[in-house]
């Protein structure tokens, strides 16, 4: 564990065998309540998003898992805690240069031989949901969400930051439908970002987008597309 660099984006490091839980100061409770057993809180119930629950005060709690193949091997086992470092910095970057992400608060690790099981602790956005639910529900109000997403990408790639699992159930949306970024443990920093990087995120999203209404899951609003990419070119209706 690179503990200086945790130490240096503010927060601490406790030992709470056999745990290792790293924490805000501004919630000094939260090693004794991360340590309280290998399953906390309560299992959002959540399709799709199994490793997902909640917990007192407002806390979301995240089982990091591997994605793709390596998810039906490994799953939730790491060899580092690279991932964790990766997201807590990325999280910590994005809400410098003001982009709505929600705050990491905590993080626990525990080492079962070669491997690590980690989870992220971060603040619960009020009242929010996902992309994919929302455009199942409202659909006649997704071009306009369309298009603040695509400006949040924007802001995300002027930020120099590449999440490489862009996705539509990765971005939410609070109870004024403006899109929040999450689980940034596959994102990246870079000093410039390249224009493939940036085509290629955008790409991705609007393959997710057209995924979801190929097999009739959502609806897409008429010039869904074109809604994108004027958010995108920071362009307004």
């Amino acid at each position: 564990m690179n503990r200086t660099a945790i130490e240096n984006l503010g927060y601490e490091i406790r030992e709470v065998p056999p745990y290792t839980i790293v924490y805000h100061p501004s919630l000094p409770q939260l090693p004794h309540v991360l340590s309280g057993g290998p399953v906390l809180g309560t299992d959002t119930g959540l399709s799709g998003r199994a490793s997902i629950r909640t917990m007192e005060p407002g806390l979301v709690i995240r089982t990091l898992t591997h994605g793709g193949a390596l998810r039906n091997v490994f799953k939730a086992r790491f060899l580092t805690l690279n991932r964790s470092l990766q997201e807590l910095q990325s999280s910590a970057h994005l809400i410098s240069q003001g982009i709505p992400t929600p705050e990491i608060v905590g993080m626990r690790f525990r080492k079962n031989g070669l491997f690590y099981a980690m989870e992220i602790i971060s603040r619960m956005i009020p009242e929010s949901v996902d992309l994919l639910a929302f455009l199942e529900q409202c659909p006649d109000d997704g071009s306009a969400v369309i298009r603040k997403t695509g400006a949040l990408i924007r802001a995300i790639h002027r930020a120099r930051v590449y999440h490489a699992d862009l996705h539509v159930k990765n971005i939410v949306l609070d109870k004024e439908q403006n899109p929040w970024i999450i689980d940034l443990d596959n994102a990246y920093r870079f000093i410039d970002l390249p224009f493939i990087l940036r085509y290629k995120n955008t790409r991705r999203f609007i393959h997710s987008l057209k995924k979801w209404d190929k097999r009739g899951r959502i609806r897409l609003p008429f010039g869904w597309k074109q809604s994108f990419m004027d958010g995108y070119a920071g362009q307004e209706r």
